[in-house]
């Protein structure tokens, strides 16, 4: 990331930052599974979950398998551990 992108991204709150990963165009970017969201994110599993949750509840993410989500309309592969 650049340093004005990487600024951006800081001050997001931790559901946007989800966003932001699964819509990237990066080589982070794209369906992502929770584990690598948590690794990136540095955040606890328990946290990441309950996020991802809320955000599929609203429908601004979609889980394409268990504990993998991706931005709606995506066709990208799946990135895991």
């Amino acid at each position: 990331m650049e340093s004005k992108e990487e600024e951006y991204f800081d001050r997001l709150p931790p559901s946007e930052k989800i966003i932001f990963v699964l819509k990237s165009h990066e080589n982070f970017g794209g369906p992502q599974s929770t584990s690598i969201l948590c690794k990136f994110l540095n955040m606890k599993r328990k946290n990441i979950e309950s996020l991802l949750s809320r955000l599929c509840l609203k429908g601004r993410i979609t889980r394409i398998s268990p504990a993998i989500y991706g931005y709606p309309g995506d066709t990208r592969k799946p990135k895991t551990l």
